[in-house]
C-alpha cells in the first residue's frame, strides 16, 4: 500500500469517525434537551393539564350521554306541580318527558292523598331508558272525587280536583 492509499483510508476512517462522533452528540444533545424538558415541573404541569382536559371532555360526554349521576333518578323539573285556586286544586303535568303521550300518567285518589304517577319506556339502538316518576299531595279541604277532570292542554295534562269550602 503506498502513501498515497494510507492517507485516502486515513481520511475515509477521519470522516467516519467524525461523523460517528457528530451524530452521537447530535443524539445525546436530542436526548439530553428531551430528558430535561420532561423532567421540568412547567411540562409535568402542562402535560397534566391536557390530560385533565381530555378527562374533563370525556366525562362531560358520558354525563351527556347518561345524565348527571346514573343512578339518580331522572325527573325534569317540575314535572308535576300543585296549584291550590279558590275553589279547586289543579295538578299540572309537564307531557314532554313523557312522549307527549297523557296515557303515560295515572292519577289516583285516595281519601285526601292524590298521587300522580307515570312511566315510559324510550329505546335506541343499543339502550333502553325507563323513566318513571310518583308524586303525591295531601289535600287539607274536603274534596269532591266524583267532580275530578281531567284534560289535555298543549304539552300540559292539568287534573283538575273541586273542594268544598
Amino acid at each position: 500500500m503506498t502513501e498515497e492509499h494510507k492517507e485516502h483510508w486515513l481520511k475515509i476512517i477521519g470522516i467516519i469517525l467524525a461523523t460517528l462522533i457528530g451524530a452521537f452528540l447530535a443524539f445525546y444533545f436530542v436526548a439530553d434537551v428531551t430528558f430535561n424538558r420532561m423532567m421540568s415541573p412547567a411540562y409535568q404541569m402542562k402535560k397534566m393539564e391536557k390530560l385533565m382536559k381530555k378527562e374533563q371532555k370525556r366525562f362531560e360526554r358520558m354525563e351527556k350521554h347518561m345524565g348527571a349521576n346514573p343512578f339518580e333518578p331522572k325527573l325534569a323539573p317540575m314535572l308535576v306541580s300543585l296549584a291550590k285556586e279558590p275553589e279547586e286544586y289543579k295538578i299540572i303535568v309537564d307531557l314532554r318527558p313523557l312522549d307527549n303521550n297523557e296515557n303515560n300518567v295515572n292519577v289516583k285518589l285516595e281519601g285526601n292523598v292524590v298521587t300522580v304517577s307515570g312511566e315510559v319506556e324510550k329505546k335506541e339502538e343499543h339502550r333502553e331508558d325507563i323513566m318513571s316518576f310518583s308524586q303525591s299531595y295531601y289535600l287539607d279541604e274536603k274534596i269532591e272525587a266524583d267532580k275530578m277532570t281531567k284534560e289535555r292542554k298543549g304539552d300540559n295534562y292539568i287534573i283538575t280536583i273541586p273542594f268544598e269550602d
